[in-house]
């Protein structure tokens, strides 16, 4: 798209405005953001960056442009992981909030396992009553 007519700043310039978010800059926000971690009271990495002065998605596109931020912001996910368990474990945190977050900050879920015929649950104790089944226990040793 040319320049508005009459807009002398604009004239000549067709690429995007440079970034303001250099590679020294996130080079050094990697510093920042694992010193910033390392404190016990930081869990929410997304506070970091407000708290630095840039939306939150912004942590993702530093760890595209660097590789120094890619393993800082790998770091702070499993770090991250880390300190929601263990308050969950050790009653610091709401355990039912700390289940939501990790469903939804590291895909965790909730499954069921189930063991023997799904289709008929009841199969194993059919079984046994009919004397199929092996004893799980011997009554004899």
């Amino acid at each position: 798209m040319p320049a508005p007519k009459g807009n002398q700043y604009a004239v000549g310039n067709s690429g995007q405005p440079p970034s303001k978010y250099t590679d020294e800059f996130i080079e050094q926000e990697a510093i920042a953001f694992i010193h910033w971690f390392s404190q016990p009271d930081n869990i929410y990495f997304k506070r970091f960056a407000l708290e630095r002065g840039y939306p939150p998605d912004v942590l993702a596109d530093f760890a595209k442009k660097s590789e120094v931020f890619q393993r800082a912001y790998t770091f702070a996910k499993a770090w991250q992981e880390c300190k929601i368990v263990e308050g969950a474990l050790f009653n610091k945190l709401n355990s039912n909030f700390a289940k939501f977050a990790m469903a939804n900050l590291s895909g965790w879920s909730d499954k069921q396992q189930v063991s023997g015929d799904a289709a008929n649950p009841l199969a194993f104790l059919l079984q046994k009553a009919d004397g199929q089944s092996k004893d799980l226990v011997n009554e004899n040793n």
